[in-house]
């Protein structure tokens, strides 16, 4: 394959698509799965490293580290690049080897295709050709590989509690669920809850002077399960539906060996809630118990850790992160990108939540049958990913423009120079 440099018509950065075709694949034969990301994040740092960058890594407990590097002004609001280098473990009934990274009619399959490493790669050229490029006058740009996304976001924490967000202005997922032809302004949150269901014991052959825990945590999970979920009136998810809660019964468990009548069952659930939405929904569960009058006593307690509960967040469609973002997608496809919300929590909530950044995410992705995100046969279209780094280059310089053209205005009202 001849090597193929594409010139952004308004500056002169170029983006080498290839290169992101090869620095996917190699990250793709790297194994990462969650807890085991010290290979892939010594891979991240010695590109960084090569290409001129000077990467620091962050340790975090039960994970490899996080890596982070950075150009431009150090006084300057700083654009974030930000993806997570880990994947979830081989599922059952991969065809292709999941490491192998194998190009075939256009698609590229591997383990983290999707999920992020090719969005990871195009972030990492995207990063080296601004920073190349000296084109980015008003800002630094920070670019973040986080470990433990798929775990319980432990490597965006870190990053947070490290101050690696100081200053952010804006931060850019490399995710792109639903493919360039959307932008993930949004995401559900999620909010666990564990419930003890508590009945009496009894002999097995005589049930009736008992009380089944299990029986009744069965017909509690199949009313939980049947619960009318709220929606969002006017907001897509990102499969192009209409946007709506989710609930589900994670486990169940319950009983033993003896001949015995189960006096205890545990049920673990979530609820995916909605920006605008509730966030602990224990009165609505309570209300269910309620109404079944279930024979046990039932327990219900919000989960609550370093990040439970997740809130849902929602970045304004009309910010400059979003306006920039579209923009750039529409000079690269020609096509105007769909805004949605992601379904599944991930580390943009913790960011959001945490920090009170702007968070989008846009990359390369699939939908629709494609979407194999967490499945196997995961595989992303080659198309997609050259024109990925350059809808990230292009997001940076519009938003750099955009504010050299506030502090043109503001020096002209005599408010003096702004960043």
């Amino acid at each position: 394959m001849g090597r193929k440099a594409v010139r952004r018509q308004r500056s002169d950065v170029t983006i080498d698509e290839d290169e992101v075709l090869e620095l996917s694949r190699e990250l793709i034969r790297i194994p990462s799965v969650y807890t085991k990301e010290l290979d892939v994040a010594r891979h991240v740092a010695a590109r960084l490293r090569e290409w001129g960058f000077s990467p620091r890594t962050i340790p975090v407990d039960g994970h490899g580290p996080d890596v982070v590097a950075e150009f431009g002004r150090k006084d300057a609001p700083a654009i974030v690049f930000n993806g997570h280098m880990d994947t979830v473990d081989v599922m059952q009934g991969w065809k292709h080897d999941p490491f192998d990274a194998k190009v075939e009619r256009g698609m590229l399959y591997g383990l983290g295709s999707l999920d992020m490493k090719c969005g990871l790669a195009a972030m990492m050229v995207a990063f080296k050709a601004l920073a190349r490029s000296g084109a980015v006058k008003n800002h630094s740009v920070k670019f973040q590989a986080a470990v433990g996304e798929e775990d319980t976001g432990a490597g965006a924490i870190a990053l947070i509690e490290k101050g690696e967000f100081r200053r952010a202005k804006a931060v850019i997922v490399g995710e792109g669920f639903g493919g360039l032809d959307a932008i993930t302004v949004g995401r559900r949150g999620g909010t666990y809850y564990d419930i003890d269901v508590v009945g009496k014991s009894a002999h097995g052959a005589t049930p009736e002077q008992g009380v089944n825990a299990v029986v009744d945590a069965a017909r509690l999970a199949c009313a939980l399960d049947d619960m009318e979920m709220r929606s969002v009136k006017g907001m897509l998810d990102d499969s192009f539906a209409p946007l709506k809660e989710a609930q589900t019964v994670l486990k169940m468990d319950g009983g033993g060996v003896s001949l015995s009548v189960p006096d205890r069952c545990y049920l673990k659930i979530v609820r995916c809630t909605v920006p605008g939405g509730k966030v602990d929904v224990k009165d609505d569960l309570e209300a269910v118990v309620r109404r079944l009058a279930l024979r046990s006593k039932v327990d219900i307690r919000l989960r609550v850790g370093p990040a439970d509960p997740l809130p849902p967040h929602l970045t304004d469609p009309s910010s400059g992160l979003v306006r920039a973002a579209k923009a750039a997608v529409e000079a690269c496809t020609g096509r105007t990108p769909t805004l949605v919300c992601g379904v599944s929590e991930a580390d943009d909530n913790i960011i959001a939540q945490r920090t009170g950044v702007p968070v989008i995410c846009v990359g390369p992705g699939e939908s629709g049958a494609r979407a194999r995100y967490h499945q196997p046969e995961e595989a992303v279209r080659v198309s997609q990913l050259g024109p990925a780094a350059r809808i990230y280059v292009d997001t940076v310089l519009r938003l750099d423009g955009a504010a050299h053209q506030e502090g043109k205005k503001k020096q002209a009202k005599g408010a003096g120079p702004s960043v």
